[in-house]
Formats: structure tokens, C-alpha cells, sequence
């Protein structure tokens, strides 16, 4: 009779991405005091969640990667999961609701990235920018 016992799948939590592609990009300005006062916070978060990619794109530095997107609200976000982008649109600038925002869009079934391929051809440029290619 063997020794060992079962150990039980883990279990993700409810809101959690089921994948471990997870994208979060915050679409900002330097000269907005809300993208100002949250960046220590979301570089908090990519330290405490290295599973998920945390990116912070200035988008007035970074202009030719977003400007088909013509962001006019401060902080934007751009969540994608199981390569597909699941949402763009204004968020939060406190870190437990941004925690929140992310996981439950990262966790959405439906999204707006395979429909909208300009939208994707933005999220591939700040992908190949963060690689370095």
C-alpha cells in the first residue's frame, strides 16, 4: 500500500486570469498628477505580482505606438489575457480597485481586441517594445 497521498489541484481564486499571459498597461501622461500619484503603486504591484506584466507607457512619450487610440482619459488601461485584448478604458487610481479592475477583466470571457485589429496592432507594438525587438 503506497504512502503517498493525493494532493488536491489547486483551485484559482474567482476573479483570478486562468492564464498566465496577463497583460496590464496603463496608458498615461507625466503630466497628469493622478497617473503621477499612481505610479508607485503599480510599480508595486508588478513587484508583488510577477505573473501578471505590469507596463507603464507615457503616452506623449511613446506616441507613435498609441496614437491610433486617441486616449483623452487619464489613467487608461489596456488589460489583455489568453492574447486577446480584454478591455481599454479609463480605471482606477487606487491600488486595491486597480487589483480588482485587472483580475476581473483579465478573467472576462469576451473582449475587444480580436474584433477591433487596430486596437491589437497597438497592443503587439508595446509588446515588441517591452521585449526590446
Amino acid at each position: 500500500m503506497s504512502s503517498r497521498s493525493a494532493v488536491p489541484p489547486t483551485v484559482p481564486e474567482p476573479d483570478a486570469p486562468t492564464s498566465d499571459n496577463v497583460w496590464v498597461i496603463c496608458l498615461c501622461a507625466q503630466w497628469c498628477h493622478q497617473c503621477r500619484d499612481l505610479q508607485p503603486a503599480f510599480s508595486m504591484l508588478r513587484l508583488q505580482q510577477p505573473d501578471v506584466r505590469w507596463v507603464w507607457v507615457d503616452i506623449e512619450d511613446h506616441s507613435e505606438m498609441v496614437e491610433a487610440l486617441d486616449i483623452e482619459t487619464f489613467p487608461t488601461y489596456m488589460v489583455v489575457a489568453d492574447d486577446e485584448v480584454k478591455v481599454l478604458a479609463p480605471g482606477p487610481t487606487n491600488t486595491d480597485v486597480l487589483n480588482h479592475f485587472a483580475r476581473m477583466h483579465a478573467s472576462s470571457r469576451s473582449g475587444q481586441g480580436l474584433n477591433n485589429p487596430p486596437l491589437w496592432a497597438v497592443f503587439q507594438a508595446i509588446r515588441s517594445w517591452t521585449q526590446g525587438t
